[in-house]
């Protein structure tokens, strides 16, 4: 009994000494977390109304209420509903380009995913382009029983950030993020919050950034309803605009 005591404790002491990583050697890699986790925050097809809280240093708040339809490799198109001053603008991204209508404007602007989203913490790259593994090469920082620690490095120049570190749960979905810009500096760190089933996927039901540039200010994206409905592709072309 004594020996089985001593080859139990060795045992134990040898597990401690094995990093992280290696107890977990079967994980996917990280491209296939990623590619995993925009399956289950993501419908292929699927309409949404979402609401945009929006907090300035000073104090100032404002809320913006819009529906959203999107399709997986075809585009997404955001039409707000509230406030009165916004509503009926429109913003369409399409591949990589994008482009904003408003009622005011006989033709649609082209816009740039680095710049705010309608007055926000959040890019025009954050709120239209909902899936990651498609513009970012992951690979797996570090691994423990509860999920993985992710780098995901910009395939192209033209994204608004450089790299991300992402904290991603067992269950593939995201917990926290940091963006980096370009210069190597942190631009903003994001949570996920509040699990809830949209048509029978689980998912955040809130994000929230924190805009590191600019100090006290910061955004939520509430999820109100998500439904996975049929969309008319022919609603994601500039011209429907």
């Amino acid at each position: 009994m004594r020996k089985q005591s001593i080859y139990a404790a060795l045992a134990a002491l040898a597990l401690t000494a094995i990093p992280a990583t290696a107890l977990f050697a079967e994980d996917p890699d990280g491209n296939t977390i990623v590619r995993e986790m925009d399956k289950r925050m993501n419908f292929d097809e699927c309409r949404m109304t979402l609401r945009i809280d929006d907090t300035k240093a000073d104090g100032k708040k404002r809320s913006l209420k819009a529906a959203v339809e999107y399709l997986k490799d075809a585009g997404t198109r955001i039409e707000f509903l509230e406030p009165a001053r916004d509503k009926g603008k429109k913003v369409l991204m399409s591949g990589s380009s994008m482009w904003m209508a408003s009622p005011a404007v006989s033709k649609p602007v082209r816009l740039s995913g680095k710049d705010a989203f309608m007055g926000t913490s959040f890019t025009n790259d954050d709120v239209m382009n909902l899936d990651k593994s498609d513009d970012y090469e992951t690979v797996v920082a570090a691994a423990d029983k509860d999920g993985w620690s992710v780098v995901m490095t910009a395939k192209a120049t033209g994204l608004p950030y450089s790299r991300i570190e992402a904290r991603i749960g067992r269950d593939f979905l995201p917990i926290s993020m940091v963006y980096f810009a370009r210069s190597g500096k942190e631009s903003k760190r994001v949570t996920f919050s509040e699990i809830k089933d949209f048509g029978g996927k689980r998912k955040p039901s809130v994000m929230t950034i924190v805009d590191l540039m600019k100090p006290g200010d910061a955004s939520a994206v509430v999820f109100l309803e998500i439904r996975e409905e049929p969309i008319d592709r022919a609603r994601l072309n500039p011209n429907s605009l």
